[in-house]
């Protein structure tokens, strides 16, 4: 019967494939069940299921599925060979009815398991269900029976892309080793390993691609951002240049390229293309803006860079007169080259056109910290905090303030809050136990110290502010010179760790040494009251009372309301 059935189905072969591509019909389907278990079958019956088989396969192919349906349940009265319940998951799949076409499609497979053909569209009919697990066990199956079949390993590793990518990679690359290499799975193993950071198998894949179609630009632009990825800068510039010779005018590709320039430190050619680019008409604001934040980096370098950088923002700000964006680095850019005032319009333009631009109200705060206006700095700060109270940043500009006015109480809530949004920043909490220290709570100091100290160690400031803690209560001062010792090891020229280090080997007794770090304190200019007090008191133990009183009168001129180093003036001894 099978031989017979076979004979059959290769006779309308042809018309039952072409079947599977057309339109629907229109007749009523009574049912979409599997018929019940059949009697047993006589030649009679294969004959008639023989006839409405083909009946049906020759509607089929019209694109009369409906029809086609009505005839192959009539074959299943007579003979439940796996052709019908094929033909049926074919035509249900057709008319989109795949709970109906996955059950035929399912009777098919159980009788002839290794039939390639019934999984293939048992598969299918799980994919346009949605039933993606099912499809790929299915396709699996197929690739057991024919491990060649490369439309299976293609449409499994489409499934497996997102769930499973390493399995989609392993299936195309299986692909393109058995049948060389082809556009479609490429790119899907370029995408893919792009996907998972693996830039170096993507550029693989790239290259292979460009070996296809050499003259494709796009592709030649896309394997230039997966060199510069890769910081294969060398290859990504060449590739952008090829590109751009024959699109001279595509401001993206130039732009890219004038980056790949700034990546190799060659500022001449970078400068080069930026330059272009203005000049370009399809020129956009957000390329115009990250060409003055090129420039803005360059300054970082170069100071003499800034008339240029300021004059590429205020192009933008004319083009763009509605544009906060680059108040804050005009400001910044004009500070450099000492215009405070212009500066300050700059940054105030920007807190009052975008308040919530934590930024801006930095920067504003700082040119008057910086100027030691810790009032203003103060009251800009204060402001900030009602349009950005999240930032900690505000918070930590705000509390040094207070600590620099001797406002302590007030410098310990704005840093502890500081501290609320950055717990991890190194220079919220040393300045909170900084504070914490002049508050005398020594306790919460030195926790707040030995917490930054587990997130860094090594932090200079950190490590100098405790030891000065420590060495002014005269306690652990050999832990204490082994934490100055480090910090002095970072910034040797720093005249506060000098001193620090300094002051400590005062409290050990030893004199002399500590009159080398606190005289280079005070050498290096501008030393503070207390750093001239400092060197004052150690002049005064090595016997030098002439000298001791000298700076102890140096430091009363910075610190006129220090009255205990006034009463050490007036008895000429500490």
């Amino acid at each position: 019967m099978r031989m017979r059935w076979t004979a059959v189905c290769a006779a309308v072969l042809m018309v039952f494939i072409a079947g599977c591509s057309s339109g629907g019909g229109t007749a009523a389907v009574t049912t979409e069940a599997p018929a019940p278990k059949q009697r047993a079958v006589t030649e009679q019956d294969r004959s008639a299921a023989m006839q409405l088989f083909i009946d049906g396969s020759l509607k089929e192919s019209k694109g009369e599925f409906a029809e086609a349906i009505l005839d192959y349940q009539d074959a299943l009265r007579y003979d439940h060979d796996p052709a019908i319940f094929f033909a049926l998951a074919k035509c249900y799949h057709q008319l989109r009815r795949y709970a109906a076409a996955s059950e035929y499609a399912a009777l098919a497979v159980q009788h002839e398991p290794n039939r390639v053909e019934y999984r293939e569209v048992l598969a299918q009919t799980y994919i346009n269900a949605g039933k993606l697990d099912k499809a790929a066990a299915e396709f699996r199956m197929i690739l057991m029976l024919d491990p060649k079949n490369v439309n299976a390993a293609f449409t499994l590793a489409k499934i497996m892309e997102r769930a499973h990518p390493a399995e989609a990679l392993e299936l195309y690359n299986g692909i393109v080793a058995r049948q060389g290499p082809s556009w479609e799975v490429l790119l899907q193993i370029a995408q893919l390993n792009s996907a998972l950071q693996r830039h170096d198998k993507a550029a693989e894949a790239l290259e292979q691609m460009l070996q296809l179609d050499p003259s494709n630009l796009a592709l030649k632009q896309n394997l230039a951002e997966t060199y510069i990825r890769l910081k294969r800068f060398e290859q990504a510039r060449t590739m952008l240049t090829e590109v751009l010779e024959q699109n001279p005018d595509n401001v993206m590709l130039r732009s890219t390229l004038a980056d790949v320039y700034l990546q190799q430190n060659d500022w001449t050619s970078a400068r080069k293309e930026l330059t272009t680019i203005l000049a370009s008409d399809s020129l956009d604001p957000d390329t115009h803006l990250r060409i003055g934040m090129a420039y803005y980096a360059q300054t970082i370098k170069d100071t003499l860079l800034i008339p240029e950088a300021i004059g590429v923002f205020r192009q933008y700000e004319k083009n763009y007169p509605t544009d906060t964006r680059p108040f804050v680095f005009l400001g910044v850019l004009h500070r450099g080259i000492r215009k405070d005032s212009i500066a300050e319009t700059y940054f105030t333009r920007a807190t009052q056109a975008a308040n919530w631009n934590g930024d801006a109200w930095w920067q504003l705060g700082w040119m008057y910290f910086d100027k030691q206006d810790y009032r203003e700095t103060i009251s800009i700060m204060t402001k900030a905090k009602q349009y950005v109270p999240d930032d900690f940043r505000i918070f930590l500009l705000l509390g040094i303030a207070h600590n620099r006015a001797g406002q302590q109480q007030d410098s310990r809530v704005a840093l502890e809050r500081a501290a609320e949004l950055n717990p991890t920043d190194l220079n919220v909490l040393s300045s909170l136990g900084l504070t914490y220290d002049a508050l005398k709570m020594h306790a919460e100091s030195d926790s707040t110290y030995e917490r930054a100290l587990r997130i860094d160690p090594d932090y200079p400031l950190v490590l100098n502010n405790y030891a000065y803690s420590l060495s002014e209560r005269g306690i652990q001062l050999s832990r204490a010179a082994t934490m100055s010792k480090a910090s002095l090891a970072a910034d040797s020229t720093n005249s506060s760790y000098l001193d620090t280090y300094g002051w400590i080997l005062y409290q050990q007794g030893k004199y002399d040494e500590a009159l080398v770090y606190i005289r280079r304190a005070v050498e290096l200019g501008d030393a503070s009251a207390v750093v001239l007090e400092h060197l004052g008191d150690v002049y005064y133990r090595v016997g030098d009372r002439t000298r001791a009183e000298e700076y102890w009168k140096k430091a009363l001129e910075k610190d006129a309301k220090n009255a205990a180093l006034k009463e050490k003036i007036a008895r000429g001894s500490l």
